[in-house]
């Protein structure tokens, strides 16, 4: 808990506001983050885009970029992070997509996941293996967007924000 309580002190100490994108946690990290008392200053909302359908009409992911992909990848993840920052017009967006099983999709293995947190001017994104069962898988990747979160927000100071 402490780790989401200095993602929200720092998020309020520095101004900023965050949104996400999330597929294979459901909804799990922006629960997370709205556990913390005073998050509503911060957090302006998610959206829990599960299909590929959902991809594509919520946040604009090209047909192109999701049939190779189940959905599953960098870029989609990527595209996903950035896509919510600028719907929601926060300074950071993050994403999570991934395959919690119990059968993978098109080659891509149960445990893939690939995180991304984007601000104006980059988007980092990193692919995890997580081995467990479903749950496991969608609470450890949740666990790990927190500290990829945590890492970008930590680095952010006031002269970066002008």
């Amino acid at each position: 808990m402490k780790l989401l309580q200095k993602i929200i002190h720092i998020l309020k100490e520095r101004k900023l506001t965050i949104s996400l994108a999330e597929s294979c946690t459901g909804g799990y990290t922006s629960y997370l983050l709205t556990k913390i008392p005073g998050s509503s200053a911060v957090f302006k909302g998610s959206v829990v885009v599960y299909s590929m359908e959902a991809k594509k009409i919520f946040l604009g992911i090209p047909h192109s970029l999701l049939k190779n992909t189940p959905g599953v990848s960098k870029d989609v993840c990527i595209m996903l992070a950035k896509n919510i920052r600028n719907i929601l017009s926060t300074d950071l967006g993050a994403s999570i997509v991934g395959f919690a099983g119990p059968t993978s999709k098109k080659g891509v293995p149960v445990g893939t996941i690939f995180i991304s947190i984007a601000d104006k001017n980059s988007a980092d994104v990193k692919k995890l293996i997580i081995k467990g069962d479903r749950d496991k898988i969608r609470k450890k990747a949740s666990n790990f967007l927190i500290r990829l979160i945590h890492n970008k927000v930590k680095k952010y100071n006031l002269k970066s924000l002008t």
